[in-house]
């Protein structure tokens, strides 16, 4: 019988920490960039593929929570961070990407040109667009392409949140399609499994599990 689990207060409290983290987050990004959320803009980001296996709306979203708890984490070392413009930038660093097969011929074109073309998507969305979003967006592909570098610790943190989902996105993939390396690595090893148990039989499946076990060994 298994043995029922009992949380500690320790798991308890790191656990509901780690709530109220996660629920200020989401209420930074409805805050500040609430409008862009809402908008037809990002409705098509989530329709759109992005990085092989995601989605740009995904991307997007996976780089602002990360921006944002970057941010948490500088402000406990008391260094200052302006949580807005983080929030606008990472939600709108990618939207030059929409459209992408209509806009770019070339991928080393869409990376040169899309952060241009997010900044001309932020100010449609926010006529307004403070100069230091503006540049957080423009340079969030540093150190690749023809991108300059950060001229802020705000772009900073968003091109350093960017790199990393990215690799992220790839590996993983994509919550909507279930897709990533890992997935197509068991699926590539379930297809095989299949094919190996229609040619040998019915008793394909017990060797299968006891080579396994050995290689566990």
């Amino acid at each position: 019988m298994r043995r029922p689990y009992y949380e500690s207060t320790i798991h308890r409290q790191i656990r509901e920490k780690r709530e109220n983290r996660y629920e200020r987050i989401r209420n930074d990004l409805q805050e500040y960039g609430g409008e862009i959320l809402a908008s037809d803009e990002m409705k098509q980001a989530f329709e759109q593929t992005h990085h092989q296996w995601a989605t740009v709306g995904e991307h997007t979203f996976s780089v602002a929570f990360s921006s944002v708890m970057i941010c948490y984490a500088l402000r406990k070392l008391n260094i200052k961070v302006n949580i807005p413009a983080v929030v606008i930038g990472a939600l709108c660093h990618d939207l030059g990407m929409l459209g992408r097969s209509d806009k770019y011929s070339s991928d080393r074109e869409a990376v040169a040109e899309h952060p241009k073309e997010s900044v001309a998507v932020a100010k449609e969305l926010l006529p307004e667009l403070p100069e230091k979003t503006e540049d957080i967006i423009e340079r969030h592909m540093w150190p690749l392409g023809d991108s300059k570098a950060p001229n802020s610790i705000e772009g900073a943190v968003v091109s350093v949140a960017d790199k990393y989902n990215a690799v992220k996105d790839v590996v993983k993939g994509s919550e909507v399609k279930n897709t990533g390396v890992r997935n197509y690595v068991k699926g590539e090893k379930d297809r095989i499994k299949e094919a190996l148990k229609k040619e040998l039989g019915p008793q394909a499946g017990g060797s299968i599990r006891s080579g396994n076990e050995e290689e566990r060994q």
